[in-house]
């Protein structure tokens, strides 16, 4: 199975969230191939602002969700987007997918929370694991912290997930995560992993940049290291069967159980 995949690098700025799906909506009439577009951790609210966090956030189906449900009927592509959404009065950091016709078909709400910039003060962790098929391809939805477990990982691709998509975050202070961790991830397992990160300067965060998309061998197929951008390429899971029949760690690792 083949899919064509993006990631929209946002430049942080102190803009509304419609400005910033306007952006998206430039960078997708621009690139009218795509299947599927993946944008950033919380990337109507922006990340790191308590008051930007609850000033923009709402239910899976409020108004910037019904922009980025029509945004995706009219570029006929699938598109994942971090938001805070508020569920019976609590905040989760959430990132949902709306197929090509516009409709949900995950709504991800993050299980793992770290202390910073205070998310596990902040929000509620959510419970559940994410997978969806599109294309036929296998997808689990994890979001930035959750993608630095590797048992969390690991699960995933043994309910045979081939592409994990992360919308994150990521500072300029743990470059660890953009540079290696996510390499790692897809390189273990054997599968695709498409990372999506922020750049620019906002709430006295540096956000690093460096979204890529990651081959099953571990070596990035696409990098945007930094500015705002939109990269793209074509995966094909036939890649995964070729990788993992030189290195069987998913088969391998079920003998320590």
């Amino acid at each position: 199975m083949k899919i064509n995949i993006g990631i929209f690098q946002y430049e942080m700025q102190d803009e509304i969230p419609l400005e910033k799906i306007g952006r998206l909506e430039t960078q997708l009439n621009n690139n009218p191939q795509l299947d599927l577009v993946v944008c950033p951790e919380l990337f109507i609210s922006g990340y790191g602002s308590f008051e930007k966090i609850q000033q923009y956030s709402e239910t899976s189906d409020g108004k910037y969700a019904n922009r980025i449900s029509s945004l995706a009927i009219e570029t006929n592509t699938a598109i994942i987007y971090g938001y805070p959404e508020i569920s019976d009065d609590r905040l989760f950091n959430s990132a949902q997918l709306f197929d090509s016709l516009g409709l949900s078909m995950a709504n991800h709400r993050k299980k793992m929370l770290p202390p910073t910039a205070d998310e596990s003060k902040i929000f509620t962790p959510g419970q559940d694991s994410s997978i969806v098929s599109i294309s036929g391809i296998k997808i689990a939805i994890v979001i930035c912290y959750e993608l630095e477990f590797p048992e969390l990982i690991r699960d995933l691709a043994m309910q045979d997930v081939q592409l994990i998509i992360c919308p994150t975050g990521q500072s300029s202070n743990w470059p660890a995560a953009a540079i290696h961790n996510c390499r790692t991830r897809a390189f273990e397992n054997g599968i695709f992993v498409a990372y999506a990160n922020s750049t620019g300067k906002l709430n006295n965060i540096n956000f690093m940049g460096g979204s890529k998309i990651i081959g099953p061998d571990g070596i990035d197929l696409v990098s945007a290291e930094q500015g705002e951008k939109l990269i793209c390429t074509e995966i094909d899971t036939d890649d995964i069967l070729l990788v993992r029949e030189k290195l069987p760690y998913l088969d391998d690792s079920r003998k320590l159980y």
